[in-house]
């Protein structure tokens, strides 16, 4: 893979979180929108936190040379404890691609009128296609897509802003796993980066330079906060759809059928990138683990595609509503796991130097 510079970090860090859950309004909306102006300061802190992680666990991989999460959090001599942190690892990026997989459902869907299960199983398709080319592949994705993704959500947002004013929702928090907006916003950075350390991580070594890893993950939070305020906007100005399965839908339907088109494509390039780049993340890290898999290249990536698949027809909205808070939290000690190692391995150079 050649070198990458401060852009195509940026679109792939932000890349790996624009899904279905983020762009679609569902995530946003049950995480920060739901807590109406403390939600906006959510925003911003778990923005905040997203960014100053991502940038220790980019210098981390520079400085050691691992991908993997359970040696990027605890060190390359933590036992048995490693072996709990893969095992979450691998079971969120499951979760992820399962329920990216599920948001293609329920867009087919409410879009076109399929079943659930037709739209998601033809995307599981496409992904392990595409999955197959490995990292590179996921960072052609990201590329191609992620300006697309910015450019049409700000027209939406700035739609919503002229013709409704500005909104910030409404302070009521129906996810009782949820908490107070702090914990809200704590979790969604946790689990979001816990996921990306896969799909990040191996891009360190990748970057033209030291002083790329803060322009691109610079790049990527300014892509992630005008998404999420537009989308934010346009759901605060017509709450009414926030219950829908995938509310910026719901809006861009309201308005007319050709804006939900739009928006309906919008989303599936959103799903396509995320779950791309969790299947990618998912299959490296098993063939990592096991020389057998290692082995079959193929077999792993085209198996957790169809178990994806097979876990998406349990429903889009109760899978964000559960799925991720609950990893969150759970993810949240192994983020201050890897600042302590982070802290460590700078503390030993400085020795040496």
């Amino acid at each position: 893979m050649k070198k990458i510079g401060s852009l195509k970090l940026g679109l792939s860090f932000a890349g790996c979180f624009l899904g279905a859950g983020y762009v679609s309004g569902q995530e946003l909306w049950q995480f920060f929108g739901s807590f109406g102006t403390l939600g906006v300061a959510g925003l911003l802190l778990a923005l905040l936190v997203l960014s100053a992680a991502g940038v220790l666990m980019l210098k981390l991989n520079r400085l050691t040379g691992y991908d993997e999460a359970d040696k990027l959090i605890l060190g390359g001599k933590a036992g048995i404890l490693r072996h709990a942190v893969t095992f979450l690892e691998l079971l969120l990026l499951f979760c992820i691609g399962t329920v990216m997989t599920a948001g293609v459902g329920a867009l087919a869907h409410q879009l076109l009128g399929l079943p659930t299960f037709v739209g998601g199983l033809l995307f599981a398709s496409a992904v392990a296609a595409v999955s197959l080319a490995g990292l590179s592949g996921m960072v052609s994705v990201f590329s191609a897509t992620v300006p697309l993704l910015c450019l049409i959500s700000l027209s939406f947002g700035v739609y919503a802003l002229c013709r409704f004013g500005f909104s910030v929702g409404s302070s009521d928090p129906g996810n009782p796993l949820m908490g107070s907006w702090v914990s809200a916003a704590l979790s969604f950075a946790s689990y979001n980066l816990f996921a990306g350390i896969a799909v990040i991580a191996p891009l360190g070594r990748h970057m033209k330079s030291s002083r790329s890893v803060f322009g691109g993950v610079l790049v990527g939070a300014g892509i992630l906060l005008c998404v999420a305020g537009s989308v934010l906007l346009c759901v605060s100005a017509a709450p009414k759809y926030a219950d829908a399965e995938l509310p910026m839908l719901a809006f861009a339907s309201g308005l007319s059928p050709i804006l939900a088109a739009l928006y309906g494509v919008l989303l599936l390039l959103a799903m396509f990138g995320t779950s791309v780049s969790a299947l990618v993340a998912l299959t490296n890290t098993l063939k990592l683990k096991s020389r057998t898999l290692s082995a079959h290249p193929k077999a792993p990536t085209l198996l957790c595609a169809a178990l994806m698949f097979c876990g998406s027809l349990y429903g889009f909205g109760d899978l964000v509503g559960f799925v991720y808070p609950l990893l969150g939290y759970l993810s949240f000690v192994f983020i201050i796991l890897m600042t302590i190692h982070y802290i460590k391995v700078k503390h030993e150079q400085n020795n040496l130097s």
